[in-house]
C-alpha cells in the first residue's frame, strides 16, 4: 500500500512540477552549448591569428625576393656577366644586322 501511495505521489509533484524541471533541462543545455561555443570560438581566433602570421612572413619573404630580382636583373649586372663568363661582345658596325619584317 505504501509502494502505491509513493508512487502517486512522485506522479503528483512530476505533474506539478514538470515545467519548472524542464526549463531548468533547457537552461543546463544552454549552458553547455555557451562554453562549447566559447572554446570553438577560442580555436578559430587562434587558427585566424596564425594565418595572419603566416601571411605576414610570406608577405616579407615575397618582398625580400622582389628585392633580389630587381638585383640581378640590373643592366649593369646582365652586362658585366655577358662580358666576363660568356666572353660576349658588342657587334661592331658592319657585323650587326638588322632585321626587317616583311
Amino acid at each position: 500500500m505504501s509502494q502505491i501511495r509513493l508512487t502517486q505521489v512522485i506522479l503528483a509533484d512530476w505533474r506539478r512540477l514538470r515545467w519548472p524541471i524542464l526549463l531548468l533541462c533547457l537552461c543546463v543545455l544552454s549552458a553547455l552549448a555557451v562554453v562549447q561555443l566559447s572554446h570553438s570560438n577560442r580555436l578559430l581566433v587562434n587558427a585566424h591569428n596564425q594565418l595572419y602570421q603566416q601571411r605576414d612572413t610570406l608577405d616579407v619573404e615575397w618582398r625580400n625576393l622582389l628585392l633580389e630580382q630587381r638585383a640581378l636583373s640590373e643592366h649593369s649586372r646582365v652586362e658585366d656577366i655577358a662580358s666576363s663568363r660568356l666572353n660576349m661582345r658588342r657587334p661592331s658596325g658592319e657585323r650587326e644586322v638588322v632585321v626587317t619584317l616583311p
